[in-house]
């Protein structure tokens, strides 16, 4: 049987879970309560965006509405990119007149028709600058009614940063903050099958068993974006269907975890691990760091952890008190099992599960490579998004 596991991302076949629906019917508030602005969080492949694709299909026809992905832009990036989304295609000089020019759109809008929609996705992973004009487009109002309804998306709970002072006037418009939940095994069948259905299996059933499905459903977590993965992977590289439960590795079956971590401490506190998953991870005082160290002497953005096939990479973003390796200042370095990393009044031991790096000695010139790649990937929208992994405290 040759089956082409590419359909599995129809979007054609578009097939809602609970949660999926609950996030739906959620999103849809904004058009009627009056404050306008709903958080949608829940971790990546959960299905954040194709809520905000299904919304956007339902309503468009009556609406004036911009998708935009916030992750990483400047406020210039993004009321540029918002603009474009209402169809104006300029050029102009200043922050200002953009504000202004979309401010002038969203007015009219609000006069004759219904209020325009924004949707920015990754909210939490835009520098505070965009937030901030995000919260003057929030503030637009005709007749004392807002004249932008939003909705927030993220990868993670940002409560903490719309409480912020600086966040106040999006904070009194939040309808409400939804987190999406993963599907049921039933449901991930549902899913599979009507996916399936979709590019012409006649019979879904002769492709994934009910059994096979479960298995699915528990390595995804039943998050639809995973399941689709390895479902796609196992079409690809099985020999014969139906796939059989004993060729899918088992779920629970121990596997060594390579994840190099850091083990982080404040003189006199207790310490905390953090796994480092992900290939960056921003260090700092801010609420958009992936470690945030509430320090005073640690900078807003501090450093930056770059993990490559080989090691992990340290690099000072140029921080105000510096950062230093076995009580070294480094600019950029490769970092080797048991290297204490000081930043602020906190250590960071860095630990690999083999007891080494694959590199053994301090190599600058990787380093420089590495540094100069990833601060140019993070000036550009990031394909994959990091949440957040701890919050240290200074308790003195």
């Amino acid at each position: 049987m040759q089956v082409d596991g590419v359909g599995l991302r129809e979007q054609r076949a578009i097939v809602r879970y609970k949660s999926q629906q609950q996030a739906l019917r959620f999103v849809g508030k904004i058009l009627t309560d009056k404050r306008g602005i709903a958080l949608l969080h829940g971790p990546k492949a959960s299905g954040k965006s194709v809520v905000a694709n299904q919304f956007v299909r339902e309503v468009q026809a009556d609406l004036a509405i911009a998708v935009v992905d916030g992750a990483r832009m400047k406020t210039a990036e993004l009321l540029s990119a918002i603009l474009e989304q209402f169809g104006y295609h300029i050029v102009l000089d200043s922050t200002d007149e953009m504000l202004n020019m979309i401010s002038v759109f969203v007015v009219q809008q609000s006069r004759t028709r219904q209020a325009p929609v924004l949707i920015i996705e990754n909210i939490n992973d835009m520098f505070p600058s965009a937030l901030g004009a995000l919260c003057r487009l929030a503030e637009l109002n005709v007749n004392q009614r807002y004249a932008m309804r939003m909705i927030l998306i993220s990868n993670r709970n940002i409560e903490r940063i719309i409480k912020s002072p600086s966040m106040t006037v999006i904070a009194n418009r939040v309808i409400g903050n939804f987190e999406l939940g993963p599907m049921t095994s039933k449901e991930a069948l549902l899913y599979l099958y009507a996916k399936l259905r979709a590019r012409g299996v006649e019979r879904p059933d002769d492709i994934f068993s009910v059994d096979v499905c479960e298995r699915l459903h528990s390595l995804s977590g039943g998050w639809p974006g995973e399941l689709e993965t390895i479902a796609l992977s196992i079409i690809e590289q099985a020999k014969e269907f139906p796939v059989r439960v004993d060729d899918i590795v088992d779920p629970d079956a121990p596997v060594k975890d390579t994840t190099p971590k850091l083990i982080i401490t404040l003189t006199g506190g207790s310490p905390k691990e953090v796994r480092l998953t992900e290939k960056r991870a921003l260090v700092g005082r801010s609420d958009l760091s992936d470690i945030v160290i509430l320090d005073q002497f640690v900078s807003s953005q501090h450093a930056l952890l770059i993990r490559n096939e080989s090691a992990v990479v340290l690099v000072d973003l140029k921080s105000r008190n510096g950062t230093f390796v076995n009580s070294r200042r480094v600019q950029s370095k490769v970092l080797l099992h048991d290297d204490i990393v000081s930043i602020g009044d906190h250590r960071m031991k860095m630990v690999y599960a083999d007891g080494h790096s694959t590199i053994e000695i301090e190599d600058p010139e990787l380093a420089d490579t590495a540094k100069m790649k990833n601060i140019a990937d993070a000036r550009r929208n990031r394909e994959e998004k990091i949440p957040t992994l701890v919050v240290v405290r200074d308790e003195k």
